[in-house]
């Protein structure tokens, strides 16, 4: 369930997955739960709980999802909640559950083209907390890059205009002159194979609960 789409270089293509509510869960949860904190302040603590969040485990389809199932009725969960878990906990399952849902369109990806990604390329919310980023490389088990100036979507404009405009040749020389790297974070291995672990258990989870969030939605008609 991935889209295809023409790439604006020649002959080129390119492919997306969809989580619907990547960020938009985050901010769902900041809102209802602690709409007197900051991002930044909500996510301090989490690299105090461990990869897994002791067992809980969240799954983003609070709007349905796309990417990988084409599900307008699917809702989100948290599972496996207990007395154990504090706010710290929730805080870091929601960002498990985002980035999980991003790995379903890599093992999409992935398999279609035959080769597994070493490299990928954080940008957005998600490239602007430390914690997070290592997450990413620890659930994706690829080096993560950051952009030395986190404006991806305006520098792919100014790209697109200085290749038009002919200030650059082809897009490669002009990928040379405007994409600059900042951080690269490195998978740790004990935390890649524990996420290994759970992200199989995540993978179960929709069609378990699927039947009865489209029953609740049948009720609430």
């Amino acid at each position: 369930n991935l889209h295809l789409f023409r790439h604006v270089v020649k002959d080129k293509m390119y492919s997306m997955g969809v989580t619907l509510a990547a960020g938009n869960s985050l901010s769902w949860y900041r809102e209802t739960f602690a709409p007197d904190r900051s991002f930044s302040e909500l996510l301090t603590e989490i690299g105090e709980v461990e990869p897994g969040s002791e067992g809980l485990l969240f799954t983003p389809y609070i709007v349905g999802e796309r990417t990988p199932y084409i599900d307008s009725k699917i809702r989100g969960s948290f599972i496996g909640i207990d007395t154990r878990h504090r706010a710290k906990h929730f805080s870091r399952s929601v960002l498990e559950g985002i980035t999980f849902s991003l790995k379903d369109s890599q093992m999409i990806m992935e398999e279609q083209a035959q080769r597994k990604f070493t490299q990928i390329i954080s940008v957005g919310g998600g490239a602007q907390n430390s914690d997070w980023l290592q997450m990413q490389a620890d659930i994706f088990n690829a080096e993560i890059l950051t952009l030395s100036t986190e404006q991806g979507p305006g520098i792919g404009a100014a790209m697109l205009a200085a290749i038009g405009s002919g200030l650059y040749p082809d897009a490669a020389t002009c990928v040379d002159s405007f994409v600059k790297y900042g951080e690269t974070i490195h998978p740790i291995p004990e935390n890649v194979l524990k996420y290994q672990q759970i992200y199989s258990v995540y993978r179960t989870i929709y069609a378990q609960t699927a039947p009865i969030c489209h029953t609740l939605m049948q009720i609430e008609r």
